[in-house]
């Protein structure tokens, strides 16, 4: 099988860290020990049951307004707050709950947040306290007292050497000695650390590595920010480098403070526990960010990213709406825009928004692009595919490297194979495997579509077990494998194969189906027709019926799978 017919929309990364210790630190509501409004809550929960936050946390604001000490009010109102943004009734909720020691360990994230936008140093210092009282979050405490200590004009180094013994906060402990070296204005005693940032060239150090060039850029070094993007590892590094080398260094600038450091510690938090799945908590930091830093474009992203992990994609939309074309992150919130109508499954909506992005900046490759992917979510693969070969012919004109163009040609020639234009779409995936000729992805396609048509088998076969050499993980990769074995006639190996691909995806229909098909072949009939029933769970309308006879009948020649 193909491992994706359609370049996905982004709405997430991959790189984070376990925080067991953290998760069992979401807020729950607590039982109640007081009377409250039977007719309030329900309101309440059917606002919830709609995804409507914003709706449930106005009631729990009137009904902790009424009831400041009823704890199920108050630890309710909590929660909707934070899902909704309104950090005022959030910081309400958490001082009524502390007053009864009903506290739970993040919530000082949010106390310590607004304090320090207040400028009120003393409450935030009391803040980092009962955050690291609570435990669970403790290891963020000397990184903020360092940054109370830098912003009041005293050395944050002890803070910075006790975070390090902490093992949570040692995985944190080099970005936050960069940006506390550079907002006071030590850049040589961080070169080295940031040279290595720059050598490493990890995807997860973009935001550090952008975070430092704009601070060179605000110290009007515009050649060492240059340097830090050079390798370009990122899209956003990309743009960022593109739009210094065009004579805007002064618009790009940001130099490094307290409130910046403060604001992307609690970011990288968030992304991280985001990584994990603990969304609630992610929500929590990505607040606090806002609260600190509000005119960060990366926590923008970052809220907007998790807003949509908790299906509230109003307010997700609001936050990437504010990060303006000129940002570094600006394609990627328009990518992460336009995920959410794919989401809701409002291809016209997201169509309209695109068009108008486009209207903006015609020539931009990477807008011609997703508008062919959002095409293709719809099911116009024709329509995809001029918008595909459009977003080519911006990207050959601006020189894109060979390894982007052939992704795009991955796309173009997904986009014309799913729409019947064959083999027109063979000739693009086989540009695409030019430009690229050692990608498993590519080499998977190129020899599945093919012997799903049973064209060319020989060369298919060997594409597909080319790609297996390089990515034998990769479950829809053991499947094409497997599938191969089984055209080809050897069905005990494809049997090995397709089981393999199984563990790894065991809800998938498509290997559920080969392997079912692999199975009676070899004999095995009632595993077969378990495979199938398992494949018919999670089967396209399309095959639904194939399927059926399948499980019904046996397998019959003109019933094997595509």
């Amino acid at each position: 099988m193909v491992e994706a017919p359609i370049t996905p929309i982004c709405k997430i990364s991959a790189f984070g860290i376990l925080f067991a210790a953290l998760l069992g630190g979401t807020a729950h509501a607590k039982r109640s020990d007081g009377s409250y409004g039977l007719n309030k809550y329900v309101e309440a929960r059917l606002a919830e049951s709609v995804y409507k936050p914003a709706v449930a946390a106005e009631i729990y604001a009137e009904s902790l307004k009424e009831q400041p000490e009823n704890l199920l009010v108050a630890s309710k109102a909590y929660v909707k707050a934070v899902q909704a943004g309104d950090i005022t009734l959030a910081l309400k909720a958490i001082r009524s709950l502390d007053l009864r020691g009903q506290i739970d360990p993040e919530m000082p994230v949010l106390l310590f947040a607004d304090s320090f936008a207040r400028n009120d140093l003393k409450a935030a210092a009391t803040a980092t306290v009962e955050l690291e009282a609570l435990g669970n979050f403790g290891f963020l405490s000397p990184f903020l007292n360092a940054w109370l200590a830098t912003a009041a004009g005293d050395s944050p180094l002890a803070d910075l050497a006790s975070a390090k013994k902490n093992k949570t906060a040692s995985y944190y402990h080099r970005e936050q000695l960069i940006l506390q070296s550079l907002a006071r204005g030590k850049e040589d005693d961080v070169s080295q650390l940031i040279d290595a940032l720059v050598e490493e060239n990890e995807v997860r150090m973009a935001p550090m590595r952008i975070l430092a060039a704009r601070h060179f850029l605000a110290k009007r070094d515009t050649e060492r920010a240059m340097q830090i993007l050079e390798q370009e590892r990122t899209g956003p590094e990309t743009k960022l480098l593109r739009a210094i080398r065009s004579g805007e260094p002064k618009k790009l600038a940001q130099k490094i403070d307290a409130k910046v450091g403060i604001g992307f510690l609690f970011q990288r938090l968030a992304f991280d526990l985001r990584t994990q799945r603990a969304y609630f908590l992610a929500l929590v930091n990505a607040q606090a960010a806002s609260r600190v830093f509000p005119d960060s474009d990366y926590g923008h992203l970052i809220l907007g990213e998790i807003y949509g992990d908790n299906e509230n994609n109003i307010s997700a939309r609001s936050e990437f709406t504010k990060i303006p074309y000129t940002s570094a992150y600006a394609l990627q919130a328009i990518n992460m825009e336009i995920a959410t109508y794919a989401d809701e499954e409002d291809y016209s909506g997201g169509q309209a928004r695109l068009d108008d992005i486009i209207a903006q900046d015609p020539e931009a490759p990477e807008l011609r692009m997703l508008k062919g992917q959002l095409l293709q979510y719809s099911g116009d693969h024709k329509s995809a595919a001029i918008a595909i070969k459009q977003a080519i012919a911006l990207a050959e004109k601006r020189n894109f490297p060979n390894v982007r163009l052939a992704s795009y040609w991955l796309a173009l020639g997904a986009a014309q194979e799913q729409a019947g234009l064959w083999p027109t779409g063979l000739e693009s995936l086989e540009e695409a495997n030019r430009l690229q000729p050692n990608s498993p992805s590519i080499l998977n396609y190129l020899g599945y579509a093919q012997l799903e048509r049973r064209e060319n088998t020989a060369a298919a076969i060997d594409h597909i077990r080319q790609a297996y050499k390089m990515r034998s993980s990769s479950p829809a990769i053991t499947d094409s494998l497997g599938w191969a074995y089984f055209i080809i006639g050897e069905h005990d190996k494809a049997v090995n194969y397709l089981e393999r691909a199984r563990a790894g995806e065991p809800q998938d229909p498509t290997i559920n189906e080969h392997l079912g098909d692999a199975y009676w072949a070899v004999g095995r009939k009632y595993e077969a027709r378990y495979a199938w029933k398992s494949a018919k769970l999670f089967a396209d309308v399309s095959d639904v019926q194939r399927l059926a006879e399948k499980i019904d009948l046996g397998l019959q020649p003109e019933l094997v799978s595509p």
